[in-house]
């Protein structure tokens, strides 16, 4: 079961005759003028999800006749590393029993168990993150009793056996499998078994079937290699969306599980709508109103970032579609106070968090203690020059770099109108871009401080902070391991500062390489392919708005053209910018 993007609505007969249908109701002008009976139309979520499983399997048959055999996924596997005991098969995705950090010694270096169960072990030690505190922080949860509830043949098992061998074959290596082949098989057979529980009534919009199709979009990020399937994730998120729109509000959120896959759901939409540049479907109060989760850190910010898609969106059509009249210059005066007003209040929110839901600043590192040298590239380096951020979890981390997302967003609109509204005067002189320019350097220092964390950098200096024992874990396995939950969170946060017009060279070369990292070592492949992007904003916005008053935007605000060095990019930002020090940072403070 894939979405198709953009499915043809005509009639069946002319599908079937391949013309162009006029999709006239109730019937089509062309059976009319031919005479023919028309079969009438596909009914929209039969649309949404097309069937393309024959054309998977045609994929994956063309991989597996390059490999002389494939194993099962019950195949034992000999592998090197030294993972913790593996625990049964029944407690494979149950979440720990105590929140202690502290694991026992692993056994013997080397191990032989199932292929699904090592990797299904090796899934939930990285991506199904669960709360053990008080603060109820948790991603893919919801799979715990899903999983437990599944069938041996489910289409919610095979789904996962995709997601959790395609993971660990990008981060592994076993008896020299080809495990890619393996995964695309048991995603061959999670479409095929996806496909038939759409057309049961009985599981069409099970919770199972919507997670599923949500892990389906999961495996599109782990192994993405090739341009073409860029976006094919988003195409698994449209068809949860309409699972979601046919269910209803009201009935997802009856049970526990219904309530967590509904905020997955809404998780997707705002990764959807961010990275596309449209607008939330069905309008961001639907994903918001009337949920009873407002009190919610998560929540709270999926407000904020589904206001901000539908502010964009709306920006946009302005910007491409009017004239310049004085009623026109006064709609664009009143979408950049807009702009700026739901800056404010993310700014303030975020100053508002309590002590326990901030960021705190381990250290700062000058260019010799992170090793950079004459000879040596900022792409070489593990950590930036600067700060370096420790949070209280990863989810709460990725709270905090989609806030900064959504800012760099908001203050590229008003940076987009301010040239507009300026024109043919250079808008780099207006006092809405020197703002809109701090602020986006900030934001942009703020999330290059937060990747050591998110990427295992403060596993190895364990003295510098203390350890809270009750807040949100893994599944199973121990925490002293890059995981690659908190680098798929840091992938669109990093496009964002890659692309960015006020992101410096130096920054620009390390978080790519901070990108290659998250696809090669941690085996996230999707990362690779966003890295190959080569865009630029808002400098490419404002140049199809006709506003660019240089043929060069991103020699605009430094000295001759130059890029400004990082010395004294240090040398601004000469304090750390904790919580407490950002509320005399001007009328915008940038968390």
């Amino acid at each position: 079961m894939v979405y198709g993007g953009k499915p043809s609505r005509g009639c069946r007969t002319c599908r079937a005759r391949r013309i162009k249908c006029d999709e006239g109701k109730p019937t089509c002008n062309q059976c009319a003028k031919s005479r023919r009976e028309c079969a009438g139309y596909r009914n929209e979520f039969e649309i949404v999800h097309r069937d393309q499983t024959k054309s998977t399997v045609r994929r994956m048959n063309k991989a597996l006749n390059q490999s002389r055999s494939t194993p099962s996924t019950s195949t034992a596997v000999t592998t090197t590393s030294t993972p913790p005991k593996e625990p049964p098969p029944s407690q494979l995705l149950s979440p720990r029993p105590s929140p202690a950090r502290q694991q026992t010694p692993g056994p013997a270096p080397t191990l032989t168990v199932p292929l699904a169960q090592r990797a299904a072990y090796y899934f939930a030690s990285n991506f199904l993150y669960v709360p053990l505190g008080q603060m109820p922080h948790g991603f893919m949860d919801y799979l715990v009793p899903l999983i437990d509830a599944e069938p041996q043949d489910g289409a919610l098992r095979s789904a996962l056996n995709a997601c959790a061998i395609a993971a660990l074959g990008n981060r592994e290596k076993a008896n020299n499998l080809n495990l890619a082949n393996v995964s695309l098989r048991e995603h061959t057979l999670a479409l095929a078994k996806t496909h038939a529980a759409l057309g049961n009534p009985l599981t069409s919009n099970s919770d199972a079937t919507l997670a599923t199709v949500l892990l389906l979009g999961l495996y599109e990020s782990i192994t993405a290699i090739k341009d073409s399937r860029m976006l094919a994730w988003r195409s698994h998120i449209d068809g949860a969306i309409q699972i979601v729109k046919l269910r209803g509000r009201e009935q997802m959120r009856s049970t526990k599980t219904g309530t967590l896959l509904f905020q997955a759901v809404r998780h997707s939409v705002i990764a959807r709508a961010l990275t596309s540049g449209t607008p939330p479907p069905l309008g961001a109060d639907w994903w918001m109103d009337g949920i009873g989760d407002g009190h919610l850190l998560p929540s709270a910010m999926h407000r904020f970032a589904l206001q901000a898609s539908e502010l964009r969106a709306e920006a946009s059509a302005l910007l491409t579609g009017i004239t310049r009249t004085a009623r026109n210059i006064e709609l664009m005066q009143q979408m950049a106070r807009r702009v700026r007003l739901l800056d404010e209040e993310i700014a303030s929110w975020l100053l508002a968090l309590p002590p326990n839901l901030r960021f705190k600043t381990l250290c700062w590192l000058s260019g010799e203690e992170v090793g950079l040298s004459p000879g040596r590239e900022y792409s070489e380096l593990e950590v930036f020059p600067g700060r370096v951020d420790m949070y209280p979890d990863f989810v709460t981390a990725s709270i905090w770099n989609t806030a900064r997302t959504v800012r760099l967003i908001l203050a590229s609109i008003n940076i987009r109108i301010a040239a507009w509204l300026s024109t043919p005067a250079d808008y780099r002189t207006t006092a809405e871009y020197a703002t809109s320019k701090a602020i986006c350097e900030g934001t942009i220092a703020d999330v290059i401080a937060s990747v050591p964390y998110h990427l295992g950098w403060h596993i190895k200096h364990e003295g510098l902070f203390d350890k809270d024992a009750d807040r949100s874990g893994f599944a199973c396995g121990d925490e002293d391991s890059i995981k690659a939950l908190p680098a798929w969170f840091l992938i669109w946060s990093l496009t964002c500062v890659k692309n960015h017009d006020m992101a410096t060279e130096e920054q620009r070369s390390w978080v790519k390489a901070r990108l290659r990292f998250i696809a090669d070592h941690v085996g996230l492949k999707y990362a690779n392919i966003v890295n190959d992007l080569e865009l630029r904003f808002p400098s490419m916005f404002i140049r199809q708005d006709g506003a660019m008053p240089s043929p060069d935007p991103l020699r605009a605000g430094t000295h001759k053209g130059l890029p400004v060095p990082v010395s004294a990019m240090l040398h601004i930002i000469n304090t750390p910018r904790t919580p407490e020090s950002m509320g005399s940072e001007g009328r915008y403070p940038s968390p």
